[in-house]
């Protein structure tokens, strides 16, 4: 009896641990099936159960809020003044709040369905804890392929082709407009912060993807091997003549003015050919920031315009 009692014991300690095994076996499917709902995209990944229409967006991945707009995600947030004061977004941010992404209790007062983040925030695991968040890793993706990818995400990808192929025909008439610019005619893409010059290659913003993958003109040699690995690079004034091609795009605002003055007003700047050329473009550096589609789309203008006015 004693042998009988011991073998029952056994077989129903099997039983249990099987239906345990099986119960988390489910549960961990399940949780796999949350967590791989939406496409599997490089440089994407997903917390929680990422709605496919989401009713209210805090983001700070502030590099794709255009994107976002351009494909008609409900955005409720900005981090950088840069957003609100986008030419391109125009009162798109109007009732949106500004919140850092260190501020959990303001934004979990938000209730957001979903956050989205650079996947180099150091708040992830806290945003992670108030809503499903999307990370995204920066450069994972070309300017083209990301309005691919979020049309993807969120369920858009006929806007998403729509503005690719307008995008397409836009460009394609812009070339035809500066045919008389070869492709070969170099730019150089800089700004100013605090008397500092920095350069920029074709995928930091600031107008490098517009000039140099969607117009394809081409960057100096020394913008090649020293900007475009690394995305931007700082430069004294005395070697900035090194960089500086048969074109210069010089992004300003009210901010970098002063800055830019100690610039352009140097002998240094005076010299080089483009200047006296009249090859300087000075643009707008609130709306040459990002390199979002909506953004592109006014910076395709203005570029155009910019050019034509050097050469007429």
């Amino acid at each position: 009896m004693k042998k009988f009692l011991t073998a029952l014991l056994a077989i129903l300690a099997v039983v249990t641990l099987a239906a345990c095994s099986n119960s988390s076996s489910t549960s961990s499917s399940s949780e796999k099936t949350i967590l791989s709902s939406k496409p599997k995209i490089e440089g994407f990944s997903y917390s929680g159960d990422i709605p496919k229409n989401p009713k209210k967006v805090v983001n700070f991945a502030y590099s794709y809020t255009g994107y976002l707009l351009q494909l008609g995600v409900n955005v409720s947030s900005y981090s950088l003044d840069l957003e609100k004061d986008s030419p391109a977004f125009g009162d798109k941010l109007k009732g949106a709040k500004k919140l850092a992404s260190s501020d959990t209790e303001a934004i979990a007062a938000e209730e957001p369905d979903l956050i989205i983040a650079f996947s180099t925030d150091e708040n992830i695991d806290k945003l992670k804890e108030i809503a499903p968040v999307l990370e995204i890793t920066y450069g994972s993706s070309n300017y083209l392929d990301m309005m691919t990818n979020l049309g993807k995400v969120f369920g858009k990808e006929d806007e998403a082709n729509k503005w690719l192929s307008n995008w397409k025909e836009k460009v394609a008439t812009a070339k035809e407009t500066l045919s008389s610019i070869s492709t070969s005619t170099t730019f150089t893409v800089m700004d100013l912060y605090d008397k500092n010059i920095y350069l920029y290659g074709n995928n930091w913003g600031r107008g490098g993807e517009l000039i140099y993958d969607a117009l394809g003109y081409t960057a100096p040699s020394k913008v090649q091997s020293d900007v475009f690995p690394t995305g931007y690079f700082g430069v004294s004034q005395e070697a900035i003549a090194d960089y500086v091609g048969d074109y210069a795009v010089l992004n300003v605002n009210k901010s970098t003015k002063e800055a830019a003055a100690s610039l352009t007003e140097s002998d240094v700047w005076k010299n080089m050919a483009a200047v006296k050329a009249g090859h300087v473009l000075e643009v707008d550096y609130n709306l040459f920031y990002f390199s979002d589609p909506m953004s592109l789309d006014k910076q395709l203008d203005a570029f155009v315009s910019a050019v034509q006015k050097a050469n007429s």
